[in-house]
């Protein structure tokens, strides 16, 4: 079935007559996005139809079917206007200009948490066999991506709007976070280093990540769960982090808290996410014992966590 695309434009500037509706896709509209995700939809779509990944009776692709979609996967991620890249610059802009709006920014950061997260998915289960030369490429891809997670949900975390004060209570948010650490934790774990620097880096990036799980307690409970399983698996594996005191960055979270009042409408909260954390927060959840058994160095992490039964569970309405 062909459709034809929304136009790139704002409703204001459009008028009985017009040639020529669109505007160049490095112009800012209000449809920017939304072009992006149905662009995103047919990749997904394309994906699917050569590789059937998620058919349980299908087996795994071969490895280079993998890296194809990865280069599907990056190749979409350089085209997206700049605007929507995570360090496209605005410095010397001026504050009226629709690219440091609060939707833009956050269209930003929503394409930047999908995309990286998809492409940690997608590596992860080849990370605990980076040992094996042939899945190195999949370590260095899957902590990159796992890194620009975080860096993401750092960068987000200075912006002056709405969303950042509760974008934890959603459980997208969540889903990219726990993709990130447990990229990050099981390299940790599966990859001991004989260098002190480079494991005190480890260490130090692992903590970044559980900060923002320990930010977003006060938002939800699944994070808390998430933040104990997380800390429990370093535990086990002798690799405890150094304690420390709340972060500069938390006080400001909770600085602007206390000072902006939210208005309800731009921060709905439905059903569907109290369901989804009731279910997430039950200590009989199998998802939250998988997560402790992926850090097992004889186990395989495609084998013990279904992901697609994840995602759906997440499925997060802040990305609709």
């Amino acid at each position: 079935m062909a459709t034809k695309k929304p136009s790139n434009a704002n409703d204001e500037d459009l008028f009985d007559g017009m040639i020529n509706v669109d505007k160049p896709v490095d112009q800012p509209t209000i449809m920017s996005y939304f072009l992006q995700r149905i662009r995103l939809g047919e990749i997904c779509r394309e994906i699917t139809d050569r590789f059937p990944l998620f058919e349980t009776d299908s087996g795994n692709p071969n490895y280079e079917q993998v890296k194809d979609i990865d280069r599907i996967i990056c190749e979409f991620s350089q085209a997206l206007p700049p605007f929507l890249h995570l360090d496209y610059d605005m410095s010397e802009m001026p504050e009226a200009d629709f690219r440091r709006s609060p939707s833009i920014i956050l269209h930003r950061y929503v394409i930047s948490s999908l995309l990286h997260t998809q492409r940690c998915r997608l590596h992860l289960p080849y990370l605990s066999r980076a040992h094996q030369g042939s899945y190195s490429y999949s370590k260095e891809a899957c902590l990159e991506a796992a890194r620009m997670v975080i860096r993401t949900e750092v960068q987000i975390s200075s912006e002056d709007i709405p969303f950042v004060l509760t974008r934890l209570k959603f459980a997208g948010s969540l889903l990219c976070v726990c993709m990130a650490i447990i990229a990050l934790l099981m390299d940790f774990c599966h990859h001991k280093s004989l260098q002190p620097d480079e494991d005190q880096e480890r260490r130090s990036e692992i903590q970044d990540a559980l900060r923002i799980l320990e930010e977003g307690k006060s938002q939800s409970l699944f994070a808390g769960k998430l933040l104990d399983i997380f800390n429990s698996i370093l535990q086990r594996n002798k690799a405890p982090l150094p304690s420390e005191g709340r972060s500069s960055r938390s006080k400001q979270i909770d600085r602007k808290t206390a000072s902006v009042s939210l208005d309800p409408v731009t921060i709905p909260v439905t059903s569907q996410t109290t369901d989804t954390e009731a279910t997430l927060t039950d200590p009989a959840s199998p998802m939250l014992d998988d997560l402790g058994q992926i850090f097992d160095a004889s186990a395989d992490p495609s084998s013990l966590i279904d992901w697609n039964t994840l995602l759906s569970e997440l499925d997060a309405p802040f990305l609709s």
